[in-house]
């Protein structure tokens, strides 16, 4: 998608590497980086609040994520898993948070992005 003036846009595909395969229609949000978070989970995570900034969405039949018109900054993603939100990761062997960073007018392809789902 193509950011309106001064925000941004992603894309992706959730991907599962527990379970091997894509995830379909699942609630997913981004939750902004927070200096105190410092690489780390952040203290709550309660599902999206638009309030603090969370900009949510749903994957796609296919596991598509796209989102446009989300604020500049940087973002930890969640998935809804059975019973909690999990973070994406940087690889299947690498569970370092993933980091996303946005760029005003920038249209971000994020490529897979891994969880250990369910």
């Amino acid at each position: 998608p193509n950011p309106s003036p001064g925000q941004a846009s992603i894309s992706g595909v959730l991907y599962s590497f527990t379970i091997s395969r894509v995830i379909p229609e699942t609630a997913f949000y981004l939750t902004p980086v927070r200096d105190e978070d410092e690489g780390e989970l952040p203290a709550v995570i309660a599902g999206p609040r638009e309030g603090q900034g969370d900009v949510p969405g749903v994957s796609d039949a296919q596991g598509r994520v796209v989102l446009n018109d989300v604020p500049p900054g940087e973002y930890y993603l969640f998935v809804w898993a059975p019973y909690n939100w999990i973070p994406a990761v940087n690889s299947d062997s690498d569970f370092t948070l993933r980091r996303i960073t946005l760029e005003p007018d920038q249209a971000s392809a994020l490529g897979v992005l891994y969880l250990s789902w369910p």
